[in-house]
């Protein structure tokens, strides 16, 4: 009874603490590196990040970090994003999890690298404007770290962090960010004689994004020839670029598992319900709502819907600067998962759209293997 009370008043505190973020709509634009919520991995793109308490193995890399301490044994993720379908910007993007220790005892360790493709672009000035002067592509690039254990059967935590570089040749910005998630999962009614098969169903999820320093833009590029008019002295001078801010976001996540088997002695069919808050410095408040259907965990199908608004929580309004919030609409998404070995080792082949206010969305295809802990 007094864990019931504990659950309910943990869950009771949780949504009372979403209406404590306020939103800042009125900051929009005001932060750099904004790609860091961009998510790379198929198979959550297409959950909408309504699965924060949920997500699991390198798959929270972009999420909530304390997910990858569910990885098993080994864990390797590559995924190409169309960003912006049509524009002609992709994302590569490659993940490695590991666990460490006997039975994963030691934690599990992740490294991510992603990288944005803008194609080549002509090079203008003043002198050229037609483009007739050599090409050059920005260079944005991402490299994380990430450390995450299970500190008991409930309870997991983690961090990452993340080398952040962008620019072009002669004009670069490189900082730090950081990342921290907790997890919290357990089995409501687990006492119940009518269910003989019974999982963790209740899973509550909390992390912090992008932490870290403002960045700023240096190098040459910034330069110019500066002639002293009094004393004829030519020197060498640069434009100081000023600092921004890193695009701080908290996500608040729960969900919900339930087995739709009619017979009590399997659990070949999964539905999970899922619900996201996602507090934004630098934008409108995001809520998210979210499906996953599984077949014997090989066939997933999954779909969810964000909302943004202060005014009016369900707006559409495109003229109205308080609503264009990129990432509002509907998402889908579906995976397919082939067992390799008795041990658990698979491999998979997720894809993933996100809906955009412009353009034709975000499509994302990745390929997904899983290298079982269990013995053979």
């Amino acid at each position: 009874m007094k864990i019931a009370i504990g659950k309910i008043g943990l869950i009771g505190m949780l949504l009372g603490s979403v209406n404590a973020f306020g939103s800042n709509p009125d900051r929009s634009g005001g932060a750099g590196a904004t790609q860091l919520n961009v998510n790379p991995y198929a198979r959550t793109a297409g959950y909408g990040g309504t699965n924060s308490a949920s997500v699991r193995g390198i798959e929270s890399f972009n999420l909530n970090i304390a997910g990858l301490a569910y990885t098993e044994k080994t864990d390797i993720a590559f995924s190409r994003m169309s960003f912006l379908q049509g524009s002609g910007v992709s994302v590569n993007n490659l993940g490695l999890a590991q666990a460490i220790g006997e039975n994963g005892d030691g934690g599990v360790i992740g490294l991510g690298f992603s990288s944005w493709d803008f194609g080549s672009i002509p090079i203008t000035t003043y002198d050229n404007p037609d483009g007739t002067l050599p090409m050059f592509s920005p260079q944005v690039v991402n490299i994380g770290a990430s450390y995450a254990k299970k500190f008991s059967n409930s309870i997991t935590g983690g961090f990452l962090l993340r080398l952040i570089s962008e620019g072009i040749q002669d004009v670069r910005a490189q900082g730090l960010a950081f990342d921290f998630g907790v997890q919290y999962q357990t089995a409501l009614n687990a006492k119940n004689p009518k269910k003989k098969i019974k999982k963790e169903d209740f899973r509550l999820g909390i992390s912090m994004r992008n932490i870290g320093p403002d960045l700023t833009y240096r190098g040459a590029g910034l330069s110019f020839r500066a002639i002293n008019a009094q004393t004829g002295a030519d020197r060498k001078a640069y434009f100081t670029a000023d600092k921004f801010n890193l695009p701080t976001l908290v996500n608040i996540g729960l969900g919900y598992d339930m087995r739709l088997d009619q017979n009590e002695e399997t659990y070949f069919h999964r539905l999970t319900g899922s619900f996201n808050f996602n507090y934004n410095a630098f934008q409108s408040n995001v809520y998210g709502f979210g499906a996953e259907y599984a077949y014997k965990e090989q066939a997933m199908l999954r779909v969810a819907y964000n909302v943004t608004g202060d005014k009016q929580l369900f707006s559409r309004n495109e003229t109205d600067p308080q609503y264009l919030n990129p990432i509002y609409g509907l998402w889908a998404g579906a995976t397919f998962q082939m067992p390799i070995s008795k041990s658990g080792t698979s491999m998979a082949i997720d894809y993933g759209y996100a809906p955009t206010r412009i353009f034709n969305g975000m499509h994302t295809i990745g390929i997904r293997l899983t290298v079982g802990g269990k013995k053979g």
